[in-house]
């Protein structure tokens, strides 16, 4: 799988999941033009990247170590336990949803 095409499934996959933007998180393509960013409002929290074979999880913060993965699968998995690690702490601000009447 090219690095494109990895970029492309994560970037689609994450999209796909409605819980990622509901706990008040956002993806968008990387912000070099190549990677997945992962945003926490409109602020930067981290991002994937294609490193040869593999994705690798940057966080903004960078003391926090970098995660390296062997598949999309692993890296969506990954980044939905960033969430809910995120989400426990306190620190996301979950948007809530109308309710239709």
């Amino acid at each position: 799988m090219t690095p494109a095409a990895s970029d492309n499934e994560l970037l689609q996959r994450l999209t796909d999941i409605p819980e990622v933007s509901l706990s008040g998180f956002a993806v968008r393509e990387g912000l070099t033009g190549t990677g997945v960013t992962l945003l926490r409002g409109d602020q930067y929290f981290g991002s994937w990247r294609e490193t040869g074979r593999e994705l690798t999880w940057s966080y903004a913060d960078l003391t926090k170590p970098s995660e390296v993965v062997a598949s999309v699968d692993e890296a969506v998995r990954y980044t939905l336990l960033i969430i809910l690690r995120n989400l426990e702490s306190g620190h996301a601000k979950p948007q809530r949803r109308a309710l239709a009447s």
